[in-house]
């Protein structure tokens, strides 16, 4: 697939079931025992009047998240294996087509992609924050962040713009720790992704493939994906009527949680469960897909 395509994957929704399932004694995690956010790390930045050229990048800390300028036009953000290993697209700006474009911070506080030769004076502007404005008081900046997300923080009322492609802690906990579009997670072997299309996915880190999707890209309204306090793990519109998309079909478990394992499993524990412990109650069974 070309690098300018954000990956979607179109893989068949699974049947959720309220049998306990089995999971391998060797499955493990990296986890600490908690429940906790995720999000924040080393920054890189673009400073009002700096450029990201055609084909550079922003790289805060080696072998995490990247923000790249391609030779093509587009602005995408990559999550990596490890250094030198696979990249999954995780954001695009859709600029492709444009070979030789860049992106720059501007002293008006707007973050714009221009074609090859354009700029401010000159136009050629082919995507933007609409940050621009005339407030003062705020420091103005582009910023890429280890957790995968792009901040642009500008001079309009609305100054503040981000990709919210923030990066998650592997347990997905009934204690208020919902993912909205764009967040992720990762393990050892796996990344779980719930994408702009509304699909939550899970890629293998080896080649980049999709393994293990819910199926519920396209509806309507944009989904969250969450634990219950009933312990059931849902995927629900983001409405007034919380509408469920899709579910684990665990509820009747209080203090339930999901957990994504470094085996590439994707597992809803019982409250005293774990890897190693049992207490397993569904699992997307893609531990032995890595």
């Amino acid at each position: 697939m070309h690098t300018h395509v954000l990956r979607r994957a179109l893989v068949a929704l699974l049947a959720a079931s309220a049998v306990t399932l089995m999971v391998p004694a060797s499955a493990s995690a990296t986890d600490p025992g908690q429940c906790r956010t995720g999000g924040g790390g080393f920054t890189s930045a673009l400073k009002p009047g700096e450029r990201l050229e055609s084909g550079a990048s922003l790289v805060p800390t080696p072998g995490k998240p990247e923000l790249v300028m391609q030779p093509d036009g587009n602005l995408v953000i990559y999550l990596v294996s490890r250094p030198g290993g696979y990249k999954l697209p995780l954001w695009n700006s859709g600029t492709y087509g444009n070979p030789g474009a860049y992106a720059t911070m501007q002293e008006d506080g707007n973050f714009v992609i221009y074609r090859k030769g354009g700029g401010p004076q000159q136009g050629g502007g082919i995507w933007q924050t609409a940050t621009y404005g005339s407030r003062t008081d705020i420091n103005i900046g582009a910023t890429f962040v280890d957790d995968g997300r792009l901040v642009v923080t500008g001079r309009s009322e609305d100054y503040y713009w981000t990709t919210e492609t923030i990066e998650q802690h592997v347990r997905v906990c009934a204690s208020d720790m919902s993912w909205d579009q764009g967040y992720w997670a990762q393990s050892a072997s796996v990344w779980l992704v719930l994408q702009q299309d509304n699909n939550l996915v899970m890629y293998r880190k080896s080649d980049g493939k999709a393994i293990w999707g819910s199926g519920t890209y396209g509806s309507r309204n944009s989904l969250t994906l969450e634990i219950r306090d009933s312990g059931d793990l849902v995927l629900r519109e983001y409405d007034r009527n919380e509408t469920v998309r899709w579910r684990s079909g665990t509820a009747g478990n209080s203090g339930a949680y999901a957990l994504l394992q470094d085996d590439g499993n994707f597992v809803v524990y019982k409250k005293d469960g774990g890897p190693g412990k049992g207490g397993a109650l569904w699992n997307t069974g893609t531990y032995n897909k890595i």
